[in-house]
């Protein structure tokens, strides 16, 4: 069984690490692709209903790399109680890993030094920039003010998906401890 458990917790890491990467490169590639199709609306299809072609594209790649990191870190917080803290209080020859417990540890200490999780900074000033397909072809007042909504309605959402993202940690290490501790 103590096998089982090491493949579980080394698939598991590799998990976590897979996932940063993809979610890395998703946005890369999802970035790029929405500024081609925003030059590309900008270009030949001038007319700011147009602006919700480009902003698709953000909200697509957003919603990709939502759940990659929501994920990441639910299996994080697992690791943490299943793994880490298991063997607290045991045999001080054989700790346990503590690479989730370090991690959190160091992010409460340095805020910001690996970036935003969700690239939500770059999403919102994507946004933003995507607002050209709106402005550029002199729309009429109505179409401003109907333009605005799903701009408006992506950013809000970004910041709940970030509220939410800040919330997720505490939350579901206090729900593993149950599960664990309902287990005993």
């Amino acid at each position: 069984m103590a096998e089982l458990s090491s493949q579980e917790y080394r698939s598991l890491r590799e998990a976590v690490a897979a996932r940063g990467h993809l979610r890395a490169t998703l946005v890369l590639a999802g970035i790029s692709a929405w500024a081609l199709v925003l030059a590309a609306t900008l270009a030949w299809l001038t007319y700011p209903l147009a602006s919700v072609i480009p902003l698709l594209v953000l909200v697509a790649t957003f919603e990709v790399i939502r759940p990659l990191h929501f994920g990441a870190e639910r299996i994080g917080r697992y690791i943490q109680v299943f793994y880490e803290e298991q063997g607290d209080g045991e045999d001080p020859g054989l700790a346990p890993p503590a690479w989730e417990r370090t991690a959190m540890a160091f992010g409460a200490a340095v805020p910001g030094a690996a970036g935003h999780p969700l690239f939500v900074p770059v999403f919102a000033l994507a946004t933003l920039v995507n607002t050209l397909a709106v402005w550029v072809p002199a729309p009429v007042p109505v179409e401003m003010t109907l333009l605005a909504i799903p701009h408006a309605a992506f950013l809000v959402w970004l910041a709940v998906a970030d509220r939410a993202m800040r919330t997720q940690r505490a939350r579901e290490l206090a729900r593993f401890r149950e599960l664990r501790d309902s287990r005993s």
